[in-house]
């Protein structure tokens, strides 16, 4: 009895049906299958046989990998259908190529979930072995958050409270500090525990000087220390208190965590550099950095801080006094890009490894590579920071309008640092949020009935919930594709509701019964439901509710400088963060600041039912077109003139001209250079009104525009006359190029006739090339003639044979 081949075996034959198919069809590609279709029709046939063979194989397939799915497969019915569905089989293959990908890990042990008797153990990976690239980004690591002092609570609803302990560097007490507030909405938050030392910071009087860069330490030849103890951080924190800058960067997983963890934290003086572990139980004891990040007499160098502020506040209770954030100087210094990879290679010349952007930071040990990774992200943004303070400094000046572009990258910088951490909170009714169900509507194309609108919001609803039990991100415990297949298809059977789900995560697969509990009631009471136009209306005002930019990338609720400069006088110093705009537009009237699909249904009471539009168009009247000084809340003053700008021609309103006017005769015509066949045709010169002053400047412009003395009469005739002698000059000199280039012509031509005189063709006594003489070889048989079409097959291909139509429903009703 033959044995079943193994894996090894299988993925052999396989690879070699591939290759051999693949080879065909690039031999069958290269032929000329037109060509061989005109001449043989047996070929023809075969070929239309083999075409319906490979697209009734390729709809087969194209099912059967869809199945289950909610991508549609496209519709294949000849050859020119491939082309228009080429995208969605490019699809198709894609998924199976994930699909294969997950189950060959699997197989493989790459991913391999651990037995409860070792759930408790470290994982132990030898740093020293390289890893794939999947390998980097996927680690089935235990949570390390469950471990800490104080571990994350992700159903909490109460504003969250900063975690400092002590405030060092204070201006304001700590006590004084943590003050309760209360917005107009009825939503409450603490304040930022440093806005007052923030706002009153200033740069050390080194930021305002040139000098030049500090070379950083060779990267080859030197190395970080790892600090996951309370005294390698005391050690560390002595030499950051001896500092002028310091740099500073993190690391963050947000996959298997609700809210995110901070991995790692790198810092970096222009001697040492450091890489702390913030996953240690006893984090929260890095508060003892706030005696060096809030210090103003030290630089806090960082690059695109906008996130990494709200992540220390959250997980470390850490602040930023005295910021210098590279990604605004870039910014302000108009280069062409803006991240580090391109400060690093622009000013260091160094090349960073992408493919550990998206790494498991939670790996201990870290793997070299990895190491490295971290370690460079800090080890030179000191030296950057030395050349962009120059490259502002250079483009500043006292009598320039980029004065202060220090000030102003400080100015930004405390932005960022004014930053305030809000918890995220679910609205089920409303979805608002960053993660709510209205956000992620707004940004889909979908269109739902009532009951799939239901059912969509009450899976969104349990998937926040069983993320936050489990502490997983949402798209760990369910994709967003996979939430709106099963909105769509509604499934109420666990092989069909695991069907839809790619890839089935281990919570899904446990709470797959009460998900579809919760499908069969959320579909129930969704026939009485709320339509999806009645939910998606424009709610409030968009720019006094969300009146700070929130990064995208940031999943977190942010209250940035914006917010502060409304209490405090920060309004003056901040001035780049503020805008001046309209409180009324002279065009739309109030319609945009009521915000309110309702209000503007009232501005045109006509279309009562139906669709109507948000933005109704106001009745066209010339006063919508006239701006009244009154209402313009800012008008920019006069800038006077600059001495050194170029010299303007004073515009004077078009009049009928006078008897003693002044006129500018000007030649309107090409420039000199232009042939002497087109001078001949050109125009004659036209008279041009214009105002010039004083009376008896007359001028006369040239060809080219400039403008010489106006000839005399007696002048006139000698003018013409040379006119005439240089037209003939240009004439002689364009003849003697074109009998140079004719003899260069049959020069060549003779060289190529091994020098003998090319005679001319005697059409009369040639022999007929249509009615040609059929010639007899030795044998008797008649040789082919010359073919007066065998050129036409290489002139382009007409189209494509039209496709014989199938029996089908179009067949059935055509007649």
């Amino acid at each position: 009895m033959a044995t079943e081949p193994g894996f090894k075996e299988l993925t052999s034959q396989v690879s070699a049906a591939l290759v051999k198919t693949t080879r065909t069809a690039g031999q069958v590609a290269n032929e000329d299958l037109a060509f061989q279709r005109s001449i043989d029709p047996e070929v023809d046939r075969l070929l239309d046989k083999q075409n319906k063979r490979l697209l009734s194989l390729v709809r087969d397939l194209s099912k059967t990998a869809t199945a289950g799915s909610d991508t549609v497969p496209p519709p294949l019915h000849n050859a020119e259908s491939v082309d228009d569905g080429w995208r969605g089989i490019v699809d198709i293959v894609d998924n199976l190529l994930e699909k294969a990908d997950a189950c060959l890990d699997e197989f493989t042990g790459v991913v391999k979930k651990l037995t409860p008797g070792h759930q408790h153990l470290t994982p132990t990976l030898d740093a020293k072995k390289p890893l794939s690239k999947r390998e980097y980004r996927y680690q089935n690591i235990p949570k390390p958050q469950r471990l800490f002092r104080t571990v994350p609570k992700n159903d909490e609803t109460t504003p969250f409270k900063p975690l400092l302990q002590a405030k060092p560097n204070a201006a304001v007490s700590l006590e004084d500090s943590l003050v309760l507030v209360s917005e107009q909405d009825g939503s409450k938050h603490y304040n930022h525990p440093y806005e007052k030392e923030i706002i009153q910071s200033s740069y050390p009087d080194t930021a305002y000087l040139y000098n030049d860069p500090t070379t950083y330490q060779p990267f080859e030849s030197t190395t970080a220390t790892w600090v996951d103890t309370p005294e390698a951080v005391q050690d560390m924190l002595r030499d950051l208190k001896n500092a002028k800058e310091i740099a500073v960067d993190l690391e963050h997983h947000n996959v298997h965590s609700y809210v995110g963890l901070v991995s790692l934290m790198q810092i970096s003086t222009r001697e040492k550099d450091w890489i702390v572990d913030t996953l240690v139980p006893w984090r929260e004891d890095l508060q003892v950095l706030n005696e060096v990040f809030t210090d103003p007499r030290i630089i806090k160098v960082l690059h695109g801080s906008s996130s990494d502020i709200v992540w220390l506040q959250r997980d470390l209770g850490l602040y930023m006094v005295g910021l210098f954030d590279t990604y605004h100087a870039s910014r302000l210094l108009g280069y062409p890009k803006h991240g580090l990879a391109y400060l690093l290679h622009r000013f260091a010349n160094y090349e960073t490894d992408k493919r550990y952007q998206m790494a498991d930071w939670r790996m201990r040990p870290l793997p070299a590579q990895m190491y490295d990774y971290a370690r460079s992200d800090t080890h030179f943004l000191l030296y950057i920071f030395d050349n962009l303070r120059n490259e502002l400094l250079t483009k500043s000046g006292p009598t320039s309008p980029n004065a202060s572009l220090i000030d102003s990258v400080r100015d930004l910088s405390k932005g960022e640092a004014l930053q305030r951490y809000e918890r995220q909170l679910y609205d089920a009714q409303t979805g608002s949020g960053l993660n709510g169900w209205y956000a992620m509507l707004g940004r889909s194309p979908a269109h739902f009935n009532r009951e799939e609108l239901a059912v969509f919001r009450a899976v969104h609803e349990w998937r926040d919930k069983v993320a936050r039990e489990n502490d997983e991100s949402l798209l760990q415990i369910l994709s967003n594709q996979s939430l709106f297949t099963i909105a769509k298809k509604m499934p109420t059977r666990l092989p069909d509701l695991l069907g839809y789900c790619h890839p089935i995560s281990a919570a899904l697969k446990k709470s797959a019964p009460e998900l579809i509990g919760v499908i069969k009631r959320a579909q129930a009471a969704g026939a009485d439901g709320p339509e999806l136009k009645d939910l998606m209306k424009p709610r409030g005002h968009a720019h006094e509710k969300y009146a700070t930019a929130i990064p995208a990338t940031v999943p977190l609720v942010v209250n940035t400088v914006l917010a502060a400069k409304r209490k405090t006088s920060v309004s003056s110093k901040i001035q780049s963060a503020s805008f001046a705009s309209l409180s009324l537009s002279h065009f739309w009237g109030r319609t945009i600041d009521g915000g309110s699909m309702e209000d503007a249904k009232h501005l045109n009471p006509s279309r009562t039912d139906g669709p109507y539009l948000a933005l109704p168009l106001p009745s066209l009247t010339a006063e919508v077109f006239e701006i009244q000084n009154s209402e313009v809340s800012s008008v920019p003053p006069k800038l006077p003139n600059d001495p050194g700008a170029r010299a303007e021609h004073h515009f004077t309103k078009k009049r009928k001209p006078r008897e003693d006017d002044i006129f500018i005769i000007k030649e309107m015509g090409d420039s000199k250079k232009q042939k002497t066949s087109q001078t001949k045709d050109r125009p004659e010169p036209v008279l041009v009104n214009e105002e010039v002053p004083g009376e008896d400047d007359t001028v006369v412009a040239d060809t080219e525009g400039r403008e010489k003395p106006l000839p005399d009469a007696e002048n006139e005739q000698e003018a013409q006359e040379k006119a005439k002698r240089k037209r003939e000059r240009n004439l002689q000199k364009k003849t003697r190029k074109q009998q140079k280039k004719d003899e260069e012509l049959k020069q060549t031509a003779s060289d190529r006739n091994g020098g003998a005189e090319l005679e001319a063709f005697d059409y009369e006594n040639a022999p007929s090339v249509l009615h040609a003489r059929q010639e007899k070889d030795r044998g008797g048989k008649a040789t082919k003639g010359i073919d007066p079409y065998a050129k036409s097959l290489n002139a382009p291909k007409g189209m494509r044979k039209v496709q014989k139509e199938g029996a089908g429903r179009s067949m059935t009703y055509k007649n």
